[in-house]
């Protein structure tokens, strides 16, 4: 007895979840049709906390809901062609027994629009915006298990990214073209883990941090010398036409993010040229600029940030060649490494 009661209380404590979590995706579902994305995907991961086939629940109960909105339109016309109440008490008996196996074997239309369309057209889809953004792309895939398959279950999106990335860099001119397909095959999405690329859709930042002991005033009896703090910012922005804007001040980026462009360049930035090399799987970022006496060259490589793909740059050599040719090695002792910060602003490039 008392096991019994116990399957009862699992079985309503199920049936509750159940409820609450399809609620949950209605609400998602309809703040998508109101084009609230954020708050759709809040109310869809809920609903998969409450109950992981809940999507799958939530089509059950839309197909339900049309067969009895059918049954009732076919009641409806039974009743304006004159049938009195009693009669059409008895007819909808006979049209639920009759009728109940030939409605269920027709095919019910799909609950959702993208389900009628084939994969092609909605990878199409898919594609455009993964062309929008990275954010786009991941937002697209916790819409629903079908984008999330044709998101990151195809290799076509992936392949669709691996075109428009690649083709933006300014690689040297004796670079191989076609050593993407060489080592990779069609493995598109191990070719951008594994394959560095430049970010153009933010900013490089280094930020540099030193101690500096410095001296007491005339005639100060301490004993103690002074230690000042030094801090510095350079900023990288790279465009896909081989055109660097960079900036070394003491400005922190909340002062200089947002109006860091080459339409209306902050003071003392200037633009350098950059190339890209990719040798076994090693990509050197390469910086120059020009005075009147010196030419300057930053050499980088390209690294991963924790589980960021290719957003971290590491210093490997700083040079200045004057106008004799006579080359100097800049010292990196205090140099930190950049790393790439998305801007929401920089989406239209300059």
């Amino acid at each position: 007895m008392i096991e019994q009661n116990l399957q009862d209380d699992c079985f309503q404590i199920a049936d509750s979840n159940c409820h609450e979590a399809i609620v949950t995706w209605e609400k998602g579902a309809l703040k998508e049709k109101q084009g609230s994305m954020t708050d759709a995907i809040r109310f869809y991961r809920q609903a998969l906390k409450l109950h992981d086939n809940v999507e799958k629940l939530y089509r059950e109960k839309v197909q339900k809901d049309w067969k009895l909105q059918k049954q009732l339109q076919e009641l409806k016309l039974e009743q304006d062609k004159g049938s009195t109440h009693d009669d059409l008490d008895n007819d909808s008996k006979t049209f639920d027994i009759k009728n109940e196996e030939e409605i269920e074997k027709q095919e019910l239309p799909p609950c959702w629009l993208f389900e009628m369309l084939p994969d092609d057209v909605i990878l199409r889809i898919v594609a455009h915006t993964v062309l929008v953004s990275g954010t786009a792309w991941i937002n697209l895939s916790l819409t629903c298990a079908k984008f999330n398959e044709l998101c990151f279950h195809n290799s076509a999106p992936f392949k669709t990214f691996a075109s428009y990335m690649y083709s933006r860099q300014n690689y040297e001119k004796a670079a191989p073209t076609l050593e993407f397909d060489r080592n990779w095959g069609c493995d598109y999405q191990k070719m951008l883990k594994e394959r560095p690329y430049v970010h153009f859709e933010g900013i490089y930042i280094s930020t540099v941090n030193y101690l500096r002991h410095g001296a007491n005033a005339e005639g100060s009896s301490s004993l103690i010398n002074p230690i000042h703090m030094i801090t510095y910012y350079r900023y990288f922005r790279f465009y896909p036409d081989g055109y660097c804007l960079r900036l070394l001040t003491t400005e922190d980026p909340t002062q200089v993010v947002n109006h860091f462009s080459r339409k209306s360049p902050p003071k003392d930035s200037g633009l350098s040229r950059w190339t890209l090399r990719v040798v076994d799987g090693v990509g050197t970022l390469e910086i120059c600029r020009t005075s009147e006496k010196y030419s300057f060259t930053e050499e980088f490589e390209i690294r991963n940030r924790a589980n960021r793909r290719h957003q971290k740059l590491k210093w490997l050599h700083s040079t200045v060649i004057d106008r004799n040719n006579n080359v100097s090695e800049c010292s990196l002792r205090n140099e930190k490494p950049f790393f790439f910060s998305k801007v929401k602003s920089y989406a239209d490039h300059d």
